[in-house]
């Protein structure tokens, strides 16, 4: 790779026609290397190996003032480029195929460089761009160079593993349905840039999904799901570990047909540690992403608040990818380097409420020159700033008794019939473009309305809560003691990366659900069959 890579920045250095030449250059393989196994009813469905190697190439014409890249980037449609026939590596890492391969990738992304280069000075003849930050940032070679090692992933092992797991949902006959799938893949990472970076290291992921469904006499599909993640084989979960989460979504799924749809709601709220961490993973930090901050279709919520308050002043946001566990938990945001050669490291993204920087990669942002080690990618997406480990910290030690105990007083001073707790989640979503609303969406699983003076918790569902990132930073009122880890993907313009979450229960003054859109299925004609328990 290395060889290539100065054989391509002497050649394309020479006069060519009057063109800009490079001024950097860098390539980075991904080779995965894993098996995924999945059934249900002590049965395995599927077990196919992982096995993938992919190639990235960066080039970049004119400056690192000002290069090909407009609005960071975030609106380029890769699928429409020539190079994107020539991401696929080859399975054999042979010295001259993969020479052969990045010359080819290489010359469509020169060429797809020059087009978006002179694009970009038409723009600029009648259009203003930001001039207030490079295009591409000055960074310290880095020389990172781990040792390979080798990781097994068993299929006979995970086959045994799930055909024992999934015939343990035998003896819950009503659930429809489910499964226990498991995954693990090594991901190695080779780079080299023209700057003289180099690195290669390796991470392990693991994902154990316990999930089903069942139905009410109405008809209402109703799902539970568990999700493992862990960094290591010893964060697989055991046996008798699947057998207590097969029974927990038992019961949740007979506590949710029980449950009767939720009505649209707007008042305060009490939410767990995840539910806090959804909120502030997609209503701020997708919106403290840099390349947000140079594009000309995003919202620019903060891109003016630096050295302004945006949250209570006992509030930190830090976002850490060196961080590998917190407390017994693995956290799947982890890595050592970024996707562009830059080391990782932590950034205080807000102190005591104050914002004092954004997620930059080498893209930064206007007022800031350097990465700080956040540009990730899938895979053949564009690198850009993402979040790894977000942590939300507060200064606020109240117990969750202490906390809903000032949520139904909310709700009596404001002679509302009840308040709404929210203790899991699934999933969110989120715009950040100016075209469109300037809103965030989260799926609870586990939802509860308060009675304002007994306290009593009444399971709901059927809901989705929304929300503005403004109005819902400016409505906490407190939070509690205990943190929570959501371990999971996130997905952006720069596809899909592992992410974690941690945070604190939250009471806030105004939280709005609304009625989630649900279809009603007729019952199966015949009775669910027998099955033997084994």
């Amino acid at each position: 790779m290395a060889r290539e890579l100065e054989r391509a920045m002497k050649g394309l250095s020479a006069p060519r026609e009057g063109h800009p030449r490079p001024f950097y250059i860098s390539y980075l393989l991904h080779t995965v290397r894993g098996q995924d196994v999945w059934g249900r009813y002590g049965s395995v469905f599927n077990s196919e190996p992982v096995n993938s190697c992919d190639l990235y190439a960066e080039v970049r014409v004119g400056s690192h003032r000002i290069d090909q890249s407009v609005d960071g980037s975030l609106n380029t449609e890769l699928s429409d480029r020539e190079s994107f026939n020539w991401l696929v590596g080859p399975q054999d890492l042979d010295d001259d195929t993969i020479r052969y391969t990045f010359w080819k990738l290489t010359d469509h992304k020169y060429k797809e460089a020059l087009q978006e280069y002179y694009d970009k000075k038409k723009i600029l003849i009648e259009q203003h761009l930001r001039k207030d930050a490079g295009s591409f940032s000055r960074e310290d070679p880095v020389i990172l160079n781990e040792p390979i090692r080798s990781v097994s992933f068993s299929a006979t092992r995970w086959e045994k593993f799930i055909r024992e797991a999934s015939s343990l949902f035998r003896k819950h006959r009503r659930l429809i349905d489910p499964y226990v799938r498991i995954r693990g893949a090594s991901r190695v990472r080779i780079f080299v840039s023209s700057e003289g970076s180099r690195f290669i290291t390796q991470d392990d992921f693991y994902e154990v999904i316990v999930t089903a469904w069942s139905v009410t006499k109405q008809g209402a599909y109703l799902n539970a799901s568990r999700y493992f993640y862990g960094r290591d084989p010893k964060d697989i979960p055991s046996l008798a570990k699947v057998e207590s989460t097969i029974n927990a979504i038992a019961e949740d799924l007979k506590s949710l047909e029980k449950s009767r749809p939720m009505e649209p709601y707007a008042g305060p709220a009490l939410l767990s540690g995840l539910a806090t961490g959804l909120i502030f993973h997609e209503a701020i930090g997708h919106r403290l992403e840099g390349e947000r901050m140079l594009s000309r279709t995003e919202g620019h919520t903060f891109a003016s608040k630096i050295g302004k308050r945006i949250l209570p002043a006992s509030v930190d946001l830090i976002d850490d990818p060196t961080l590998k566990r917190w407390g017994k938990q693995p956290l799947y945001g982890a890595y050592r380097i970024d996707d562009e050669g830059v080391l990782a490291r932590p950034v205080k993204l807000v102190e005591d409420g104050v914002l004092k920087t954004f997620l930059l990669s080498r893209a930064t942002a206007p007022g800031f020159k350097r990465s700080n080690g956040h540009g990730r990618h899938e895979r053949y997406q564009d690198p850009m700033a993402r979040m790894a480990n977000l942590i939300v910290r507060s200064k606020d030690q109240y117990s969750w008794a202490e906390l809903k105990d000032m949520l139904m007083e909310e709700v009596r001073r404001r002679g509302l019939p009840h308040g709404i707790m929210v203790k899991n989640v699934s999933s969110g979503e989120t715009r950040t473009d100016h075209y469109d609303f300037q809103a965030f969406k989260g799926i609870p699983t586990e939802v509860y309305t308060v009675h304002p003076k007994t306290g009593k918790e009444t399971r709901v569902r059927d809901v989705s809560f929304i929300g503005t990132p403004l109005a819902a930073i400016q409505r906490i009122q407190a939070f509690g003691r205990d943190y929570q880890v959501d371990n999971s993907y996130c997905y952006a313009e720069s596809g899909s990366v592992p992410v974690a979450t941690i945070a604190p229960p939250m009471l806030v003054g105004d939280l709005e659900l609304q009625a989630a859109v649900g279809r009603e299925y007729k019952q199966p004609i015949l009775p669910f069959p027998t099955i033997r328990r084994r």
